[in-house]
């Protein structure tokens, strides 16, 4: 398989499935518009992904890029290559979308339990997954459902938490890819982008040492991601 990684901030760490991808000999290609590395055309592979950040998804001012960001996601879609937005990622694919993108209600912080809608049940892309399961949340703004858009999981202070358009593009609001190690950097260099103290909010302690539901995130990751690039080879595309 022919993964891109649409990354926002450098990359010091990998994401979770990174080494399994590896060993098993799928291709990860790396993209940064933040950064200027700009990737090669969508059909090149059999499924993008684009991560979180901590920029906003309306900040055109302080970041031009995104507007590009925006294009090349839109060729995606165009291209039928299975796509995926998470956190800023799902946000800047519901501003794609139509959809409003604006400061959340109730922040959140921490790992917190989703649970799939009915469609999000029946979704491919949530195939092996508990009708419920723990994610991680961080985050100060939030999207509405884009219209044409199906619902696929809620939480339960924020009912948007994943959403598909279409049968190969999504969106989620949660994490799965962070590594304890990962996630305890974060933490301590962008400790000031921590969202206020909510209903939805974890000590920060408890969530770097929840070595528990790291691992299972982890899995969680592996499987969504293999869940997402099946759909490009059953839909005929890239093999």
């Amino acid at each position: 398989m022919r993964f891109l990684f649409i990354r926002h901030s450098p990359k010091e760490y990998d994401y979770t499935i990174e080494p399994v991808l590896a060993a098993r000999g799928d291709r990860v290609d790396t993209a940064s518009f933040a950064q200027g590395i700009i990737p090669r055309a969508a059909s090149a592979y059999d499924a993008v992904v684009v991560f979180g950040g901590q920029m906003f998804a309306h900040q055109d001012e302080l970041h031009p890029w995104i507007r590009t960001e925006l294009g090349y996601m839109e060729s995606v879609m165009k291209a039928d290559v299975p796509l995926l937005g998470i956190c800023l990622g799902g946000q800047l694919l519901a501003r794609l979308l139509g959809a409003r993108v604006y400061k959340a209600p109730v922040p959140e912080f921490g790992y917190h339990p989703v649970t799939l809608s009915p469609a999000g049940r029946a979704s491919p892309l949530f195939t092996g997954f508990a009708d419920s399961f723990p994610v991680f949340l961080w985050h100060s703004e939030v999207f509405d459902l884009p219209k044409g858009c199906t619902h696929l999981a809620g939480g339960e202070h924020w009912s948007q938490q994943a959403y598909a358009y279409g049968d190969r593009t999504f969106g989620t609001q949660f994490h799965l890819e962070f590594s304890g190690e990962h996630l305890r950097s974060m933490m301590e260099q962008d400790k000031d982008s921590l969202p206020p103290k909510s209903a939805v909010w974890a000590n920060p302690q408890a969530v770097a040492g929840d070595d528990r539901n790291h691992e299972l995130a982890g899995k969680h990751m592996l499987l969504l991601l293999d869940n997402l690039a099946a759909l490009g080879v059953a839909g005929g595309g890239r093999k």
